[in-house]
């Protein structure tokens, strides 16, 4: 077993990501001797490690360019969101369960219906330049989204909120076009993060982050120093941001040494990574997953039975461990990760069966014939990979399934909605409802399978609306659960995210919405 997975699953644990009862059943899957998952369980719940405050930490990062930018409403890659939680702070913060927790909003209510909203700002924050922190601030960053010109990736986001409002300096009132319980989680997108009123250069920003903005490259190298007005906890003296879109040059400066934490490690660099000394792999499981997608509008795959073959010839566990290197978790044929907090435990798990497989195979009346699976490594690195395991699964079951691997410049419009059956792949979104409704609901643009439930629909409606959360939860997993017994989504797996660190790093944990869109990074980390 891969110390970079004993890891994994420690931190996961530790952090509260993984149950008890999640971290024992995939220590079992992936090979853990009783006596390692012993040890793991201790160090899960032992003391953190003694911080340090003081120091510079260097970070490089895998993604950056020359449309970097420190103005959030042009905030597009993850260096963007890193360097921007280190200067600024969002109204609201994602915990590693993946619920809204209080950032300058300390607390937040809705009315029954869930279309008037009241965010109670935190008092006694001041910019990194002085100016005390007001509504006015909150209304002038989020408008800013909204102007004509504007080209912000949070524009189609935030024009759900009909109406913006200051009531004194620490209140401010929002109403929506339409319930939506999900509102607070909309202010954890990195775009809004709150600058100060009046900004519009963004050449030396003031933010009301832990640290302050010293020197800035654009897409090479950022530094950052502590913030003495900073209105929570902060260890670190600096943070210095690197920019390498290199990966193994990205890894070997790792291991040399040059940096505490590089991101995104490639699966095939894992292991030589974590045999360098003082070096350990930090994976975050999230929502991040690839499927198959099978068209429920055309032959062969608008059969019912042919959809139900093809999920019971997913050898899941072995797509997780070869193809994923043990860093990743099963689906059970829908797109709701198990990090989620409306995943629906209740629905058994969908396994590899042959038999089951054979038997609806048959059923269709497909016996004898041969299906092509389109794939691209465009879809999800790896997937020619995760394809052809598939159909070493699928012949199992007597199904002939011929992998087609697509030129990577015309996957998306050539192949992807286009044909019966191929590989996709999806990055996580923050809430299961649009990641639920992008992908699923009957008249969506990104519908991949064509499949539709007027059911799903009104449920997905009821949902959004819905306050009480147990309620909620019901309505999820009904939704779930229609699309583990009929839609067109074949889960392969959710794969986590992976970085490394030193061992002497304390606080960079794993997080299910990567460390880029994790708001107390920047704050949480030390030297030990």
């Amino acid at each position: 077993m891969a110390n970079g997975t004993i890891y994994d699953l420690r931190d996961q644990l530790a952090v509260g990501q993984l149950s008890r009862r999640q971290f024992l059943k995939r220590a079992g899957a992936l090979g853990i001797s009783a006596a390692a998952t012993s040890t793991l369980l201790a160090s899960a719940t032992a003391s953190a490690a003694s911080r340090k405050s003081g120091g510079t930490l260097r970070v490089c990062i895998a993604s950056g360019g020359q449309t970097d930018s420190l103005d959030p409403t042009k905030f597009l890659s993850t260096g963007d969101y890193a360097r921007g939680h280190s200067i600024y702070n969002p109204l609201v913060a994602l915990n590693p369960s993946m619920e809204p927790i209080p950032a300058l909003a300390e607390s937040w209510e809705s009315n029954s219906t869930a279309d008037e909203w009241v965010f109670n700002l935190r008092k006694g924050v001041t910019f990194s330049n002085g100016k005390d922190f007001t509504s006015a601030d909150v209304l002038y960053s989020l408008q800013r989204h909204l102007r004509p010109e504007s080209e912000s990736p949070g524009k189609p986001l935030l024009e759900q909120v009909t109406e913006m409002t200051a009531d004194g300096a620490h209140v401010v009132r929002m109403k929506t076009g339409s319930p939506n319980a999900d509102l607070p989680i909309l202010f954890t997108q990195p775009q809004f993060m709150i600058s100060q009123e009046g900004e519009e250069e963004f050449v030396n920003p003031s933010g009301t982050g832990g640290f302050i903005m010293k020197e800035y490259e654009v897409g090479i190298y950022a530094r950052v120093e502590r913030n003495p007005n900073f209105w929570g906890d902060c260890y670190l003296d600096a943070l210095e941001w690197i920019t390498n879109v290199d990966g193994t040059a990205r890894m070997n400066a790792m291991m040399a040494g040059e940096y505490d934490i590089a991101t995104e490690v490639d699966r095939n660099l894992i292991d030589l990574v974590q045999r360098a000394p003082g070096v350990e792999i930090v994976a975050s499981a999230s929502g991040r997953h690839t499927n198959l997608a099978m068209m429920a509008d055309r032959d062969p795959t608008s059969n019912h039975d042919l959809r139900q073959a093809l999920k019971y010839s997913i050898p899941r566990e072995q797509v997780i461990t070869n193809a994923f290197k043990g860093y990743g978790m099963v689906g059970n044929d829908h797109q709701v990760s198990p990090t989620d907090p409306f995943y629906c435990d209740d629905i058994p798990q969908r396994t590899f069966d042959p038999d089951k497989a054979r038997h609806h195979f048959k059923k269709a009346g497909m016996e004898g014939a041969n299906l092509t699976l389109y794939t691209s490594d465009m879809a999800v690195s790896g997937s020619e990979a995760i394809a052809l395991i598939y159909a070493e699964g699928a012949k199992a079951a007597g199904i002939d399934l011929q992998v087609q691997v697509a030129p990577p410049g015309s996957y998306w419009s050539k192949v992807w909605m286009q044909v019966p059956l191929c590989v996709s792949g999806w990055d996580a979104r923050p809430t299961a409802d649009l990641m639920l409704t992008i992908a699923n609901k009957s008249d969506g643009s990104w519908n991949e399978t064509a499949w539709g439930s007027e059911r799903f629909d009104e449920l997905l409606v009821a949902a959004r609306g819905e306050t009480d959360a147990a309620k909620r939860k019901g309505m999820y997993c009904e939704m779930q659960r229609l699309l583990h017994d009929d839609g067109g989504v074949g889960m392969l797996g959710f794969y986590d995210m992976i970085d490394s660190r030193r061992d002497n790093v304390v606080g960079f944990d794993p997080h299910p919405a990567g460390y880029n869109r994790d708001a107390f990074f920047a704050t949480d980390i030390s030297f030990a």
